[in-house]
């Protein structure tokens, strides 16, 4: 290697460092170049819009199911899901609109109306939302709540809030402004102020009883996730007022101000769990951006990068909290919308763990049953009846496109952490939680593969190409070459200056830049190559490839001598070892879904 390239962002012992592929110093046309098939982050959006349109159950007022086990005959509970209200349903309510922006697709509108209906019917006419705690007490599953078990319910808000806010930005539904408005007022109203002007929610991210009095329960010393609805607020309506809530709440939470609430170190260490606390420390990591306050984009990335090597890998697995022997998508998804913050403040090497977080732990984790998965699961169920094994099986199906909401370092199967899951298992959990999420990863990583920004900290105004995903835009349409070799392209569709991004760890004097195939002085823009282009024009950068070894060592107490060895190309794992006893999810290749039945 040459330069002051380094491989950044992986836990454990890196070694055998060396490159695979040279970067090609001559290209053919994209369309005439010889590529296996890529991640399809379209049809990732297509399978999760049928999970989206075919799980709420309509005879339950649309609520869809958060104890999901999909080994389990049933795979999920018949009757009503004590967890789902204002959790799983909000975290899927402004999931739709972020489908429909990758697909296009106008399926299921009846589904996703009557879905939406059931969201608002949380929040009452001064727009506060009442639901009852069953989200905060996911283990008690067999519970039931009446209307006096209702309390306000400030998690759900937040979801609420910025589905509100992405129904009027897409639909100027003046319903959708007033609603929003009102909810944000209301959480406005329920915190607490210091002399300063920093704000914390009372109860954390607990809930409120109706005297606004804490109701005691483990997430109220964590911090709540308002501030990226607030931002979003923001966005929409040009309202300074929610940005100005955003930052009190953010300049509160990293000054610790909430009396019995989380404490962050100097270098970003937290106690906390870890989807919960990171789903609001991305929301400062958002408002870095918007505010351009370094201040924000430094603490997020402290805490990120405590996170990481507390807790991670470097392949998108996060222990759910410290020590705790199973991951969540949940906290993949938070982390993946950090990343894309932090590198849109001027740190563009967080862009590719992104690209490695979906294309070897989200990817791999959406849920399509196989004919081995039939298999599997008639054997796991051989003691009931054929008739039940049919009708769970049927079940089934109706879950294709969602995500498995834990997975383990090697397989689905947690097998290396003495096959923990969430439940008890059998051997697979869909949590509901973690259905949004996965969904919400598929957005961010579409949404930041190509981007028109304007002058940043990344650079002047244009369009950034920043991964290595296939995507049509309406500014140009990116050709993915992973993992066949390190190749990136663009068909421009505008004028405009355009800026491709190799990897962090590709060296700069080995880059070769094309315009329509024909090589081109290399133009660097910080971590960028710069393009002054017309619209119809090929753009293309190649790069030497890079293989490598990681080993990880210890990550939780219950399996001390655990060693786990990932052999990388690029970005993505191609090997592992010890290698998965059932259900790989490293194949050597990106993974392919099938096509989403009409």
């Amino acid at each position: 290697m040459t330069n002051d390239r380094v491989l950044k962002g992986l836990n454990g012992k890196i070694s055998d460092v060396h490159i695979v592929t040279e970067a090609q110093d001559e290209v053919l046309p994209a369309a005439a170049a010889p590529r296996h098939s890529d991640i399809d982050l379209n049809r990732m959006a297509e399978w999760s819009l049928e999970f989206l349109i075919r799980t709420p159950r309509k005879n339950l007022n649309y609520e869809p199911v958060f104890q999901l086990f999909p080994y389990r005959c049933p795979p999920a509970p018949e009757g009503s899901d004590p967890v789902v209200a204002c959790d799983t349903d909000a975290r899927m309510d402004h999931e739709w609109y972020y489908m429909r922006d990758i697909t296009g697709s106008g399926k299921g509108r009846d589904v996703e109306n009557a879905f939406h209906k059931r969201m608002r019917g949380f929040v009452d006419k001064n727009g506060v939302t009442w639901c009852h705690p069953g989200a905060y007490n996911e283990g008690n599953v067999n519970a039931v709540y009446e209307e006096k078990d209702l309390l306000i319910h400030l998690w759900g808000a937040t979801k609420i809030l910025k589905s509100q806010c992405e129904d009027y930005a897409r639909t100027h539904n003046p319903e959708s402004n007033e609603l929003a408005r009102k909810m944000m007022l209301a959480l406005k109203n329920l915190m607490k102020w210091d002399d300063q002007g920093r704000c914390w929610s009372p109860c954390g991210n607990g809930c409120l009883d109706a005297n606004r009095n804490p109701v005691p329960n483990g997430w109220n010393s964590h911090p709540l996730p308002i501030i990226d609805p607030l931002i979003v607020y923001y966005q929409v309506f040009g309202d300074p007022e929610a940005l100005k809530f955003a930052k009190a709440y953010a300049d509160g939470m990293i000054a610790g101000v909430q009396p019995d609430g989380m404490r962050f170190g100097e270098d970003g260490s937290f106690e906390g769990h870890s989807h919960v606390t990171m789903h609001s420390v991305w929301g400062v990591a958002h408002l870095g951006v918007v505010t351009g306050d370094k201040r924000y984009t430094d603490w997020s990335m402290r805490v990120f990068n405590f996170f990481l090597k507390a807790r991670g890998t470097g392949t998108g697995w996060f222990a759910a909290a410290p020590g705790h022997p199973g991951d969540e998508t949940c906290c993949v998804a938070d982390m993946m919308s950090a990343a894309v913050y932090i590198a849109q403040a001027g740190h563009p090497e967080f862009f590719d763990y992104v690209e490695r977080y979906m294309r070897n732990r989200v990817s791999p984790s959406q849920f399509i049953v196989t004919p081995a998965i039939s298999a599997h699961y008639a054997e796991l169920n051989k003691d009931v009846s054929p008739e039940k094994i049919a009708f769970g099986l049927s079940e089934l199906d109706k879950y294709q496109g969602g995500f498995l909401g834990e997975m383990g370092l090697n397989g689905w199967e947690n097998s290396l952490l003495n096959g923990y899951v969430y439940g008890g298992g059998p051997e697979l959990s869909m949590i509901g939680c973690c259905q949004g999420s996965g969904m919400r990863a598929v957005y961010t990583t579409w949404n930041n593969t190509i981007a028109k920004w304007p002058k940043s900290a990344l650079g002047p105004a244009g369009v950034y190409v920043n991964m290595s995903f296939n995507r049509t835009s309406k500014w140009g349409k990116v050709f993915s070459f992973v993992p066949d070799s390190g190749r990136l392209t663009v068909m421009t569709a505008v004028k405009d200056n355009f800026f491709l991004r190799p990897p962090h760890w590709a060296p700069h004097d080995k880059i070769h830049a094309f315009i329509n195939s024909k090589p081109v002085a290399v133009k660097w823009s910080g971590d960028y190559v710069a393009f002054n282009a017309d619209a119809g024009q090929e753009l293309t950068i190649t790069y030497p490839v890079l293989g490598f070894q990681q080993e990880i060592g210890t990550l939780v107490n219950c399996v001390p001598d655990l060693h786990v060895t990932f052999t990388w190309l690029g970005d993505m794992v191609v090997g592992v070892t010890p290698r998965a006893e059932r259900t790989a999810v490293f194949t050597g290749t990106p993974r392919v879904l099938p096509g989403v039945p009409q």
